[in-house]
């Protein structure tokens, strides 16, 4: 409920850039919360006008977090349009803020950046997908939030995340951690990401599983599933259903077609140019696509999962029909 200054929203110079604002007490405690805002002056976008988010949702897709400077600790902000008329109007300044909680010891400083504009996120129903070219947020180099921890109690600490019980739930929060700074072996939790962070729940343990082992446990709990996404997704199916033999090595991760272009790659799994496929998994040879047209599609085999793909584009007009009619 901290008040936001009216000159946010009559901001008229149209090269003012969007800026981070954190209105709030920023030296505080291990589980306390403070207010960040983004807030976007009206700017011409340059593009035809048709681009429009979906109802409720906002104009500008805008990504921050708060990253501290010593554990290099990354803390998602989750924001959403303040409740204002005018963050409903395209030519309006657009104004987003989020409770942000922080239980890691550090001194944090706001990074991010606007995707896009006006709408131009969306391109379903046909439009043209608006190149992408991320705008850099202004922040001040003054703009930091410090947390401390005078009696070391907090049971946040990285130094206890090994006594943590295993995580039982997918949505628990947490934040991204560089792997080379972790207080324990990294054997015990997940691969990092290409940048070397990997994210860690605050409050349960992630650990690492062989893929042999996750695909007993789809088969076992989770025997029919629907996975729906772009090659992002078809990637990471390749890697399941060679039980991660695909793009293994470090020079293979390198290459185009694990980073993005896979589409043309030889695959022998599945087809990769389907955008509808069944496949199932088995927890000792992988998967493979089902090509017998009399097989029993309704039926997953025992001892095995089988998963149905429809794979949409991303930032594209090609979604026609509509992905959700796929449901």
């Amino acid at each position: 409920d901290i008040p936001i200054p009216d000159s946010y929203w009559t901001v008229q110079d149209a090269s003012a850039p969007a800026f981070v604002t954190i209105p709030s007490n920023r030296r505080i405690g291990v589980d306390d919360t403070v207010c960040v805002r983004v807030v976007v002056p009206a700017k011409p976008t340059g593009v035809f006008l048709a681009y429009a988010p979906f109802p409720n949702t906002p104009w500008d897709s805008v990504l921050v977090d708060l990253v501290g400077e010593h554990s290099k600790v990354s803390v998602p902000v989750h924001l959403q349009p303040v409740k204002d008329v005018r963050n409903t109007y395209r030519d309006s300044t657009h104004i987003y803020e989020a409770d942000v909680r922080l239980r890691d010891v550090d001194v944090y400083r706001a990074t991010g950046y606007i995707e896009f504009r006006g709408g131009e996120w969306n391109c379903e129903g046909g439009l043209a997908p608006v190149d992408y070219n991320p705008e850099l947020l202004y922040i001040s180099e003054m703009l930091t939030v410090e947390v401390s921890d005078p009696q070391n109690s907090s049971p946040y600490s990285l130094d206890r995340y090994m006594d943590l019980p295993l995580c039982t739930e997918l949505d628990s929060d947490g934040r991204w951690v560089m792997a080379a700074k972790l207080p324990f072996e990294p054997h015990n939790i997940p691969l990092p990401d290409n940048h070397g962070m990997v994210w860690l729940p605050y409050m349960c343990r992630l650990r690492r599983m062989a893929y042999t082992d996750y695909t007993q446990c789809l088969a076992t709990r989770y025997p029919m599933m629907h996975w729906f996404g772009d090659s992002n997704l078809r990637r990471a199916l390749k890697k399941l259903t060679t039980l991660g033999r695909w793009c293994q090595t470090g020079e293979e991760q390198l290459t185009r077609p694990c980073i993005c272009e896979d589409y043309k790659e030889e695959f022998t799994r599945f087809n990769s140019t389907y955008r509808e496929m069944l496949i199932d998994m088995d927890p000792e040879s992988g998967g493979h696509m089902l090509t017998d047209e009399s097989a029993d599609f309704t039926t997953t085999p025992a001892g095995m999962a089988r998963i149905y793909f429809h794979k949409w584009e991303g930032l594209s007009p090609k979604n026609k029909p509509a992905w959700h009619k796929s449901f």
